[in-house]
């Protein structure tokens, strides 16, 4: 797969006029855009290149600089770790809302959210829960993420649900099972939304109408913090809706009210007319209009879930019935209708064929193309019209688009807060800080193996985006399993006195240790280094695979760190055992490094454990070529210590192979290295 391109990369480009000492910069902004093409069955169309679509960017003709596809019925597509280009990612997000839902119809909300997570998304896609409150604006409960556990504790309880993860990506270990349990069962959830019946049998229609208005401008506001999402957005609107004639005028069941206020406009008394209930509400028609701009210019499609279940013929004379409650409730979801098709989405009326309509939807986004512009940038937050156009494709192909985009630029804090979150779900570089990042397991006697993670954080970058003499910097770092769930996370502030440290610093940087505790698996262990005053950013991944008790397993090479003019912070542990510190080598520690950079005529010395085998079983091989210096037995672990006299031109990692005798397979161990 090529490499990941930024989503949203920012270039200089320097214009030479007639005089060379004057110089125009312009900003030039990488667009990507995610296409989706089917054919007249609705099956998805594959095998195109670039040269099968035109793109044109607010009327005219861009050029397409880089092209992807993404396949998401191939067998790497159910590997939720692997890297993905962002603008490929699909996500869906579940909308409960709090304004226009009784207490049982939230019962059958939660029940179909809980479904479709179960029997819908695959292991690439992003959920995330929000609710939405006419009063309160909306909520997002959690952000996009593949860890299935946190969306279902959410889901449990859409209203109150408050995770401890900063960027709402991942659960918490310690969570209780149990509790959750107890708070998710029907008769629980019926009580934990008593309050969120508002009272939709008020008979003040500019009330209620007030209410809608604030209703589809809060579905605005979020469709723009999703700007800052990557890809499309399917938001699924799990509600009963509010009455249309508000918005739309009465329809044809209101013969007798239409009546009336005919023969009051015959008698002269025209006055007593309620325009707004007769013709329908043009301001809130507009707002639908803006409503639907916004989603189409942030790519999100808002389909709708009618969760009031089966509605009663007899009552659709007057559109509404009373509950048991006494309470009004609206017997026609033409609301639904109302915002989700001009956005492209549609409604599902009959739960039991969610799985079906769902798997339909995402049969369509099976194969994803990806097509990338640039374009200048020169108001930020201003939008772009976008079309795409099918060349020579079979004959009723139709491709469907991100109807726009928006300038960079103007980012509101829920929209970093997401950027942030997409940065770790979908590995997206940043250039902001430099981040070099190491990652190993140790066995303990424990269920769990004990990780450390290394993080050496670039001095200059960071101080160049201090303000004053103080610097502020946050860490996050999550470790996702192969089913994209958290299996453990740090987070950790820091706060440094430039005064004391910066010397220091600027010298070499930051160097952080903190340690995780995982069960054996496979990982991608990434890390998200920020400077909140600024926002400037590093990232980085490292891979790794727990080993099973008693498996023969080895670390990736630790290069032995001498010397070093490093800032040490160190980070929190979550190693019950107290394993203690794991980098030594016969009673004597040493600092591995993260970034290893070999410099001519300066040999570097580095270790491998291996475990559950003994000295006189191994055989061991280096490339490049490295001396052996000898091994030492300690415990479980065999480790073998090694010298890298120098780095042959174009090689760019090191690869050790440890073979244990009669052992029908070899293991392989790598590092990346840099030749300076």
């Amino acid at each position: 797969m090529k490499a990941i391109l930024s989503r949203l990369l920012l270039l200089a480009v320097i214009g030479a006029p007639l005089f060379a000492q004057v110089k125009e910069t312009v900003n030039v902004q990488i667009v990507e855009v995610p296409v989706t093409v089917v054919d007249r069955d609705g099956n998805p169309v594959r095998g195109l290149t670039a040269a099968n679509f035109q793109l044109i960017d607010d009327g005219k003709p861009v050029s397409v600089t880089s092209f992807d596809k993404i396949d998401f019925a191939s067998e790497e597509s159910v590997k939720a770790i692997s890297p993905l280009n962002p603008a490929a990612r699909r996500n869906f997000m579940l909308l409960f809302d709090l304004t226009y839902s009784s207490p049982a119809s939230m019962v059958r909300a939660q029940d179909a959210a809980r479904s479709f997570l179960q029997t819908s998304v695959r292991p690439r896609d992003l959920v995330a829960i929000a609710t939405i409150d006419a009063e309160k604006g909306y909520r997002l409960t959690t952000a996009f993420t593949t860890d299935r556990d946190l969306l279902t504790s959410a889901i449990s309880n859409p209203q109150t649900f408050h995770g401890t993860d900063p960027l709402q990506i991942a659960g918490t270990t310690t969570y209780d099972a149990k509790e959750q349990n107890l708070k998710g069962g029907r008769g629980a959830a019926a009580e934990q939304v008593q309050e969120i019946s508002r009272g939709v049998s008020r008979s003040n229609d500019a009330f209620n109408r007030g209410r809608i208005e604030k209703q589809l401008t809060t579905l605005g506001n979020l469709a723009r913090t999703l700007r800052a999402v990557s890809g499309r957005k399917q938001v699924i609107l799990l509600s009963e809706g509010f009455d249309p004639k508000l918005v739309q005028g009465r329809g044809p069941g209101s013969s007798d009210e239409v009546r009336k206020e005919n023969e009051a406009v015959l008698n002269g008394q025209a006055y007593t007319v309620d325009s707004d209930a007769r013709y329908g509400s043009s301001s809130s028609v507009t707002i639908i209009d803006e409503m639907a701009r916004i989603f189409r210019g942030s790519d999100v499609v808002l389909n709708a879930f009618d969760i009031q279940g089966v509605r009663v013929n007899s009552d659709l004379q007057t559109g509404a019935r009373n509950d048991t409650s006494g309470n009004t409730r609206v017997n026609s979801n033409e609301a639904l209708f109302l915002v989700s098709k001009p956005t492209g989405g549609e409604v599902f009326r009959n739960s039991n064929s969610i799985s079906e309509d769902f798997a339909r939807m995402l049969r369509q986004q099976e194969v994803v193309y990806v097509l990338g512009f640039q374009s200048p940038t020169a108001k930020p937050g201003r939008f772009h019209d976008l079309k795409v156009k099918l060349v020579n494709v079979p004959s009723g192909s139709r491709a469907s688009h991100r109807a726009g985009y928006y300038e960079l630029g103007g980012e509101t804090a829920a929209e970093r807060s997401l950027s942030n979150a997409e940065i770790i779900l979908n590995d997206i570089p940043q250039n902001g800080l430099g981040v070099a990042a190491l990652a190993a397991a140790f066995p303990t006697s424990g269920a769990n193996a004990q990780v450390p993670v290394i993080l050496e954080i670039n001095g200059t970058d960071l101080a160049k985006n201090a303000k004053g003499n103080t610097l502020n910097a946050e860490i996050f770092i999550y470790a996702f399993d192969d089913t994209g769930v958290v299996r453990d996370r740090l987070y950790q502030k820091m706060s440094l006195d430039l005064t004391k440290v910066g010397d220091k610093l600027r010298a070499s940087g930051i160097k952080y240790y903190g340690t995780l505790s995982v069960p054996p698996g496979t990982y991608a262990v990434k890390s998200l280094v920020r400077v909140p005053e600024t926002e400037a950013r590093g990232f980085a991944r490292s891979e790794l695979v727990v080993p099973k008790a008693n498996e023969v397993a080895v670390t990736p090479p630790l290069f032995i760190e001498e010397g070093g003019n490093w800032v040490m912070v160190k980070g929190g542990s979550h190693d019950q055992t107290n394993a203690g510190y794991p980098f030594e080598i016969g009673g004597e520690m040493f600092i591995p490094s993260a970034a290893v950079r070999v410099k001519s005529g300066q040999p570097r010395k580095f270790t491998v454990f291996v475990y559950n085998a003994s000295p006189d079983e191994l055989t061991w091989e280096a490339t490049p070529r490295a001396k052996n210096l000898g091994q030492v037995k300690n415990g479980s672990a065999t480790k073998l210590v090694m010298q890298l006299d120098s780095v042959p031109s174009g090689a760019s990692a090191i690869d050790v192979v440890v073979k244990k005798k009669n052992a029908a397979d070899s293991m392989k161990s790598t590092a990346a290295i840099a030749a300076q």
